[in-house]
């Protein structure tokens, strides 16, 4: 994956999986993301739309830009960045978008789409 992936999630992370509202599981799935990738975990990988894997890889086959997550996620480490914190969540139907922010990081917008009920991240804003 690009470094611009590590970059942008390494240094606007926070939230997990679950909880009774979109907002909540937006917010939960962000979480999972950014932990499963600070322990290298390519689980993370699945959290990812297909066009995003695609994007972020430079691939054009979904199965072999998985597989590209997937490994770079095993081989290189990630740190969650003090002071992250999630500033806002909205949901507009399938779409979202979630506002992270960290001291001396800037901040970063996620953009989340949800495919079969699971939400996944399918691009990432920082500035």
């Amino acid at each position: 994956m690009k470094a611009s992936l590590a970059v942008g999630l390494a240094g606007l992370a926070l939230a997990g999986c679950g909880g009774s509202s979109d907002q909540q599981q937006v917010h939960t799935t962000f979480t999972k993301v950014v932990h499963e990738l600070a322990a290298r975990n390519p689980a993370a990988c699945d959290l990812f739309t297909k066009r995003y894997a695609l994007e972020n890889t430079g691939l054009s086959n979904y199965h072999a830009a998985l597989a590209r997550c997937r490994s770079h996620t095993t081989k290189h480490s990630l740190s969650l960045p003090k002071g992250l914190r999630v500033e806002g969540v909205r949901v507009k139907g399938n779409k979202a978008t979630l506002t992270a922010s960290a001291p001396g990081q800037g901040t970063g917008t996620f953009h989340f789409v949800k495919e079969s009920g699971q939400w996944k991240i399918d691009s990432v804003t920082a500035r």
